[in-house]
């Protein structure tokens, strides 16, 4: 447990320890770059588009909806991976985790291979042996979310929340949409699943400010993105809570 504790900020170990434990506690984080420095689901997708799965849509493609719409881009990522073999995306995931190198050259573009963040494991390890259940609710396709918080954050499939892929009778991927977590849609995704309001949640990105503002209002809030953000993400919406960059 020292090993643990050693890379954990001090204000936040502390206020983990303050923490009133009882029964069914749990946490909530984001994946991409909070859980992991890097983006899952944007790695398998151009992987896939590298490979010549995905044919009807690039990378740049996927960069220019981002500007327009966020969210859409999301959605269409998850799209184009209908009627794939679920195989395929297993394996492409898997690889990634495995492999040596560090980005994915695509399109004249360096996409970053997910690597886990070093202090959010050490974080998660404490927390469950603290007796609080960790969830992870994010906007990455379920079948990569859930190889890779179980490979580096020893997370089962039933605590994880991605964007919904469902397999046809011939184990390909068939594409459902009432479900990709962004945004307001991560706190839906809780509020349908869980009685009660985490009491730890951490994030990474602006929009990542609704599943931090539904954390218990004693409770802990983790930020690994930019520190200009969360200067104002802190002044604006959470000023005198706990509220701590990572």
């Amino acid at each position: 447990m020292i090993s643990v504790k050693n890379n954990i900020p001090k204000p936040v170990l502390e206020k983990i320890k303050e923490l009133c434990l009882v029964n069914n506690q749990y946490a909530a984080f984001d994946l991409d770059n909070t859980l992991l420095h890097g983006d899952i689901g944007e790695a398998v997708f151009a992987l896939l588009v590298k490979r010549k799965y995905i044919l009807n849509f690039g990378w740049k493609d996927y960069l220019d909806l981002i500007k327009a719409d966020r969210e859409k881009a999301y959605f269409k990522v998850i799209e184009v991976m209908n009627n794939l073999e679920i195989s395929v995306v297993e394996n492409i995931t898997t690889e990634m985790i495995h492999t040596d190198a560090i980005a994915i050259e695509l399109e004249g573009y360096k996409i970053p291979i997910p690597k886990p963040n070093a202090i959010m494991q050490s974080i998660l390890t404490l927390l469950k042996t603290s007796g609080i259940a960790v969830k992870v609710v994010t906007a990455s396709n379920q079948i990569s979310a859930e190889i890779i918080c179980w490979e580096y954050f020893n997370i089962p499939v039933s605590d994880i929340f991605g964007a919904r892929v469902d397999t046809n009778e011939n184990k390909r991927i068939n594409t459902k949409f009432n479900d990709v977590p962004y945004g307001k849609h991560k706190v839906k995704v809780l509020q349908r699943e869980f009685k009660d309001q985490p009491v730890i949640t951490g994030g990474d990105a602006t929009w990542d400010r609704f599943l931090l503002a539904y954390t218990t209002q004693n409770g802990i809030r983790l930020w690994t993105g930019d520190p200009g953000e969360y200067e104002i993400l802190k002044e604006k919406y959470f000023k005198d809570l706990a509220f701590y960059q990572i």
